[in-house]
């Protein structure tokens, strides 16, 4: 008698990050997200209370649940890198009544995302066709960075987490490594995270002020970018400037570890916010500048993912491997 696996209608997916945390319902085949809702973390005093509170507001609770984590997954609890937040998974599994978990990387999941993401989901920056089943590589700065591969094992994709934005951060000329002197002090690794990402970004913003010897301002992330987006600040532009230029020397770096032949996607909230400057020519530049290995990132495509919820999309796609029903 064949055994055909049957998974439940619905089940329950989120992408909790170090600012917000999103829901939703999903459809392990079809991927199709359902019930989706955001909340700031800040808003919670742990995982366990927002999703409570959005079980609780559903008719009918899931049983199987795929929990993507802005952390290291590497045993049954999770610390949260960029938040004070912090789960035992057995725990979460009673306390909110499901009967299967998985709880995965958010970039592990924002890589299982990418074969279902339509042509429409991406912006492209550079490159050419990516080649079939070659490994492909996601990355991006959010609250964190984020970095996760993807690879053909012969019959299916494989996501390949990692801890890769806690890298050390290089200089590619005596600017960059001035910048990094001033950013690096008093601590005894920068990691590429400390630049770039959202908090990076705003002391980035600091380092550059303070090296026109102004005194700078204390600005939000969000402000920066605004005011690097439309000009309206020369320093926020600048900071903006050598943001762009780095992250496409982090990702061309990241691609070559990688053998990211199948594309590098952009993801993470900063990305699509900054597209224009993104596909300005500068990135794309730093992303293949590489000396003997130039000539082979120049045929990799860069993507950036404009899709909304790409990583609940991956982590329903992840809800595949979980024990399924059997008839």
């Amino acid at each position: 008698m064949n055994q055909a696996r049957q998974y439940p209608a619905q089940a329950l997916v989120a992408d909790i990050g170090g600012t917000n945390a999103r829901f939703a319902l999903a459809d392990p085949v079809s991927l199709q997200l359902t019930e989706i809702r955001q909340v700031r973390c800040a808003q919670h005093p742990n995982l366990e209370a927002a999703l409570s509170e959005y079980v609780g507001a559903l008719s009918k609770p899931p049983e199987r649940a795929a929990i993507a984590v802005a952390a290291p997954v590497t045993g049954g609890q999770i610390n949260f890198t960029n938040s004070t937040w912090s789960f035992a998974e057995d725990e979460i599994r009673g306390k909110v009544g499901l009967r299967h978990i998985r709880v995965l990387n958010d970039f592990e999941a924002l890589a299982l995302s990418l074969p279902h993401l339509a042509s429409g989901e991406l912006h492209q920056i550079g490159g050419d066709t990516p080649i079939e089943h070659a490994n492909k590589l996601a990355l991006g700065p959010g609250t964190g960075l984020g970095v996760a591969g993807l690879a053909w094992s012969g019959e299916r994709w494989v996501a390949l987490p990692g801890e890769g934005g806690h890298m050390s951060l290089g200089a590619k000329d005596a600017e960059q490594l001035a910048l990094l002197e001033r950013i690096r002090k008093g601590r005894d690794h920068l990691s590429a995270e400390r630049v770039l990402s959202g908090p990076g970004l705003a002391e980035l913003y600091q380092a550059v002020s303070a090296s026109h010897g102004l005194k700078p301002a204390a600005l939000e992330p969000s402000e920066v970018l605004t005011l690097g987006l439309n000009g309206e600040d020369e320093v926020a532009a600048e900071t903006l400037e050598l943001f762009v230029a780095w992250l496409g020397g982090f990702a061309g770096d990241a691609a070559l570890l990688m053998g990211a032949r199948g594309g590098v996607y952009l993801g993470g909230g900063i990305a699509p916010r900054i597209l224009s400057k993104l596909s300005a020519g500068e990135f794309r530049r730093s992303f293949e500048h590489k000396g003997r290995m130039s000539a082979y990132l120049a045929p990799v495509p860069v993507y950036v993912i404009t899709a909304d919820f790409a990583t609940l999309k991956g982590a329903a796609a992840a809800l595949r491997d979980l024990p399924a029903k059997v008839d």
